[in-house]
């Protein structure tokens, strides 16, 4: 019993120091944001000469203007860390939490990106071509408003929750998970502190120096959110016979270890922690509806992703798929142990991995999507859209995405 509980223990402050050191990389952001852009740019203007400087007169000015942008990132950043901190229970002293890693930092610097593509006008585009597109699959499904309230939808990965709180505004019962403290906790902001649309200022794009026509776009605010987060309750009032309040809810952790089945290789975004083996048991064949969006390609096994997808899909059930093939792991060699069964009946070994290896093509791909059981009712390749991107920008990278709609069999 000892042990249960020192590792309990151990959990819960591993726990802690996760949260604490992502609230620090909100909170001190803007040292970070010095280092990067002010700091650079006084040792490169101290190097030049009075004659250089003639022919850049803008130049100061626009380190000035840069460090006041930083400013307005500040308030913002600190804003989200002390609500979050109050919301989770954490002490308001910033000096008590657990520090930060110059990684954490870089989240925060594409957290605010990913705020301009989720909650912004800038980001409509993206969001027509990737949201839209499966919201209009199930709203074209599920045609009858009043009855998408017992439509159950699972969203992994799910980012900063735009597409959760778009999916309960067309009347969907819908749960977002996602891994990530910085996009947890930026959602859990957004959707629980924006009292109103424009509610707050950011400047995304400081980080930008290519590509950028003129320096007023580097240094444009955005204001986010685009949309009030709790016109929801709005919508209650307008159709009061569709609980619009009680269709939203959020996990935290990883897909495979809250969704999978029994029996995956146990590592660290899978345990045999009680209380995760008790969700998972409760997440089998319990969703309607499953949609991932620049998911799949997060994986470093992707088997694991499918047997989950299958796993927590009724008989019957519809997967929806958006994305790109970016594998995210093709260029990490980091090592590390999982516990596996190698042969049916054989006993459980721990054994060396690494996170890369198995990066599938797009017709592999479909192939072991067909093995795991699914069977293909549309599928579209080639679908150009970008992400995240300033839309101001002389250049920016484009994906070639796959949409696919798969059902798992009604009987098995």
């Amino acid at each position: 019993m000892n042990g249960q509980l020192e590792q309990e223990e151990d959990q819960n402050l591993e726990e802690y120091k996760a949260l604490t050191s992502t609230l620090s990389s909100f909170y001190n952001f803007h040292k970070w944001e010095y280092e990067e852009l002010i700091k650079p740019r006084n040792i490169k203007q101290a190097s030049l000469s009075e004659q250089e400087l003639e022919l850049i007169p803008w130049y100061p000015k626009h380190t000035s203007d840069l460090e006041m942008a930083i400013g307005i990132n500040e308030e913002f950043t600190k804003s989200l860390a002390m609500n979050i901190a109050a919301d989770w229970g954490v002490s308001s002293n910033a000096q008590e939490w657990a520090a930060c890693s110059d990684s954490d930092y870089d989240k925060v610097r594409s957290t605010l990106l990913q705020l301009s593509r989720e909650w912004s006008t800038d980001g409509e585009k993206e969001r027509e071509i990737t949201f839209g597109r499966i919201i209009k699959e199930l709203t074209d499904r599920f045609p009858n408003e009043k009855e998408r309230q017992n439509i159950k939808i699972l969203v992994p990965g799910c980012g900063l929750g735009r597409l959760v709180l778009d999916l309960v505004k067309e009347g969907f019962w819908c749960q977002g998970n996602e891994f990530s403290y910085h996009m947890l906790l930026t959602s859990n902001f957004m959707l629980n502190h924006c009292k109103f649309a424009n509610n707050y200022s950011i400047l995304p794009f400081v980080h930008k120096q290519s590509h950028v026509i003129k320096r007023l776009n580097q240094l444009r605010p955005i204001t986010i959110p685009d949309v009030n987060p709790t016109s929801i309750h709005e919508l209650a009032t307008k159709n009061p016979e569709i609980p619009y309040g009680d269709l939203m809810s959020m996990t935290a952790g990883s897909f495979v270890d809250l969704y999978g089945p029994p029996n995956l290789m146990y590592s660290e975004t899978y345990s045999s922690d009680p209380v995760a083996n008790q969700f998972r048991n409760e997440n089998h064949e319990r969703f309607d509806v499953l949609t991932t969006c620049f998911f799949l390609d997060t994986a470093s096994n992707i088997i694991d992703y499918l047997k989950a997808i299958f796993h927590c899909l009724k008989p019957g059930g519809i997967w929806i798929n958006f994305g790109p093939l970016l594998w995210h792991f093709e260029d990490d060699s980091q090592t590390h142990f999982v516990t596996k069964q190698l042969s049916k009946g054989g006993a459980l070994q721990s054994i060396p991995t690494i996170m890369k290896g198995l990066e599938l093509t797009r017709e592999d791909l479909i192939e072991l999507v067909k093995k795991i059981g699914f069977i293909f009712e549309k599928h579209e390749s080639d679908i150009e859209t970008s992400y995240s991107s300033d839309i101001r920008s002389l250049g920016t990278y484009v994906y070639k995405c796959e949409s696919w709609v798969c059902r798992k069999p009604s009987s098995i």
